[in-house]
């Protein structure tokens, strides 16, 4: 694919100044094909860099300019290889899928929890969160990956694109919209930091607990916490689409929404328990929990019967039952503390920055926050960004959110050489480190940074 003519001189300039990092780069081959260096991929350092500089002020120009061109640049690339790599990462998913469902009423093992945690897990981050970004809209899928059909429209299609906890329409809401364009702002729905300011706020002596409540939420967010809370904000939009008066003030607009807290006399209700329970949980909890473990337990059954086994079946069957719905509660406690692991620690710690202030999408200031208030973790091969969920690539995820995983495996060091040349603050750590500033700002031995608001260039706020 030939190279647009935002050729990136400001890359090639960028390289004169100071060493290129040992990553893959594009390149202009022979012919004016582009192609993607086999060198050494970024990795991340188990240990804690060291401190964090301040951003930049005033903010470049030039900086934001150049992460526009390189956006665009990376759009225009991407093509047929990008959908054969998002078939193969399809494939990765539905194998670990397919496996769990197998083996599933056999009997209780890690192996299979394991397969269908990561078959959870990456059909939400990898493939559900690209697709409903927008990231192959403009390659040739047959309309298959498609935003605007994509697990919305009807129960049919949440089933067969993307069923999980939460409601597709409320999830492209919360997140594309209020989470990518509000980054750690006050507005921001994910913001850490605010969301747990009740176990923050609890006294030291009380710090046994706090972890443990902390470990109990890392293994049931999605459906206690992450559902009800992007329910919350599709109801939200829902109100001023239709010109409603807002009967909720901003603190109560901007709280996080646990499973029965509207049921409380001090919260907000923002929908009724038989429109949650049945429209948003009920359908993956039926799925889940009892069309699937009697499925398993079904075929399990048949290849008994099939290979001549001379137990009754009745027993066999009520083993292959329990067996099942074992494997899938582990596998649900997984595939929470794994998305987790690589979802929440991607914008919380002590050196990355919380903002006073909205600021214009695609100015400098935005093309600032993305960076300096996320953080990405050891990236370069398949097989290792498919165990981060693809959620490794944060900080070039958040420039420009509507672009294949390929592309950002090709954007990454190339992002990091344009921060370095403008001293913008680039955070790479393992995502266990990561793990650990995360649960640090959880209990309150940490707090984040706060970005000067006397910072904020006037030109970039808006309302």
């Amino acid at each position: 694919m030939l190279w647009s003519r935002i050729s990136l001189s400001h890359l090639r300039e960028q390289h004169t100044r100071c060493p290129a990092p040992p990553n893959p780069i594009l390149l202009e081959c022979a012919g004016g094909a582009s192609c993607f260096t086999d060198a050494a991929h970024s990795t991340a350092s188990f240990e804690p860099s060291p401190p964090r500089p301040t951003p930049p002020h005033p903010i470049p120009n030039r900086y934001a300019q150049e992460l526009k061109d390189l956006g665009k640049v990376l759009a225009a690339q991407q093509g047929s290889e990008d959908v054969a790599h998002l078939n193969k990462i399809v494939l990765w998913q539905r194998s670990c899928t397919a496996g769990g469902l197998l083996t599933a009423a056999v009997a209780p093992n890690p192996l299979t929890m394991f397969a269908l945690a990561a078959g959870c897990m990456t059909r939400w981050t990898i493939v559900a969160h690209h697709v409903c970004h927008g990231g192959f809209d403009k390659c040739d899928t047959g309309g298959r990956y498609n935003r605007f059909s994509f697990g919305v429209g009807s129960l049919y299609r949440r089933c067969t694109d993307w069923l999980d906890w939460m409601l597709v329409e409320a999830w492209n809401v919360e997140h594309n919209q209020l989470h990518h364009y509000c980054l750690g702002e006050d507005k921001d729905p994910d913001l850490v930091e605010r969301n747990l300011k009740l176990i923050r706020d609890l006294p030291t002596w009380m710090l046994p607990l706090k972890y443990a409540v902390t470990f109990f939420m890392m293994c049931t967010w999605k459906w206690y916490y992450y559902s009800p809370n992007t329910f919350k904000m599709l109801k939200l939009h829902q109100h001023r689409r239709e010109g409603k008066p807002t009967p909720w003030t901003a603190e109560e607009q901007e709280a996080p929404c646990v499973v029965g807290s509207w049921m409380t006399p001090w919260y907000g209700k923002f929908f009724t328990n038989v429109e949650f329970f049945g429209r948003v949980l009920g359908p993956f909890f039926a799925v889940r929990f009892l069309l699937l473990p009697a499925l398993c337990t079904a075929l399990y059954v048949g290849a008994y019967q099939l290979l001549g086994g001379s137990a009754p079946v009745a027993e066999v069957a009520r083993s292959a039952y329990m067996s099942s719905l074992i494997n899938f509660f582990f596998g649900e406690l997984l595939t929470n503390a794994w998305s987790f692991l690589n979802i929440a620690t991607n914008h919380c710690g002590d050196d990355l920055y919380r903002f006073e202030g909205h600021a214009a999408p695609r100015s400098p200031s935005f093309y600032l926050r993305q960076v300096t208030s996320s953080v990405n973790f050891t990236t370069g091969t398949d097989f290792g960004d498919f165990c981060h969920g693809w959620l490794n690539y944060q900080i070039e995820h958040h420039l420009w959110p509507d672009l294949s995983m390929r592309s950002y495996q090709k954007a990454q060091p190339l992002v990091e050489a344009i921060c370095k040349k403008h001293g913008v603050p680039y955070v790479q750590h393992n995502v266990w480190w990561r793990l650990k500033k995360t649960v640090d700002i959880i209990v309150g031995n940490n707090s984040m940074r706060r970005y000067p608001a006397e910072y904020n260039r006037v030109a970039d706020m808006v309302e």
